[in-house]
């Protein structure tokens, strides 16, 4: 009976291999109970995995719609025949679940990470924000300062001028002043010339009168009464 079975079973197989796909691909088991994987199309098959939990992947390596069975292999590297209707192309709703909370978990981290990365910026920014206004400030007093300088730059230019007026005027009162010195002097000198030239002449002409003097003396008549 047995053997009868067999051969009918791989009559089937016989014929549905023209209708089998090989493909490789990945599967899902479905929302059931635990599948059984034979190792040929058909319940008579041995039993090669008691049960494939719900949500297992598998791949797919071949597909045979008309005898309702795909071969495929398990994350272990065990290969066999599991009914197709138990497969899905896309995964169960406990692993898009899973996936979903995965991917929740990863958008609220990196809100955690943008949160503290916006609050980063906004103090980096308030910062910059306070250092632009104090290089503004800045800028101001420097605008300022640079306008008084301009100012005193040109009295300073203005007071070189007047004094360079002033050493030249100064210099030319030196040079007047030494020269009336020296006519001073020059006059002085001549003057004592004068007088000394006064004082000989008078001691001259004291000594030319002493010399003359006796000669202008009156003579004395002699008396008769001495004869």
């Amino acid at each position: 009976m047995n053997k009868l079975r067999n051969i009918f079973a791989a009559t089937l197989i016989a014929l549905g291999a023209s209708h089998t796909q090989a493909i490789s691909s990945d599967r899902y088991i479905t929302d059931e109970l635990h599948v059984p994987m034979r190792s040929g199309q058909g319940n008579e098959f041995r039993i090669l995995h008691r049960g494939l939990p719900s949500g297992t992947k598998l791949t797919l390596l071949e597909d045979s719609p008309d005898t309702g069975w795909a071969k495929v292999r398990t994350p272990g590297g065990e290969e066999g025949w599991v009914r197709r209707q138990y497969l899905e192309s896309e995964p169960v709703a406990k692993i898009k679940l899973a996936q979903a909370e995965a991917r929740l978990n990863h958008v609220e981290s990196m809100q955690g990470d943008l949160g503290g990365e916006v609050r980063r910026l906004e103090e980096a920014n308030g910062k910059l924000t306070a250092e632009l206004q104090t290089a503004l400030e800045r800028a101001d007093t420097l605008a300022r300062e640079l306008k008084e300088l301009k100012s005193l730059s040109s009295d300073a230019v203005a007071l070189n001028q007047r004094h360079q007026k002033l050493l030249n005027q100064h210099e030319l009162l030196k040079q007047q002043q030494t020269m009336d010195k020296a006519e001073i002097q020059r006059l002085a000198s001549s003057e004592t010339r004068k007088w000394y030239m006064y004082g000989a002449l008078s001691v001259f002409l004291g000594a030319f009168l002493a010399m003359i003097a006796p000669h202008f003396r009156p003579r004395k008549r002699r008396s008769e009464w001495a004869n």
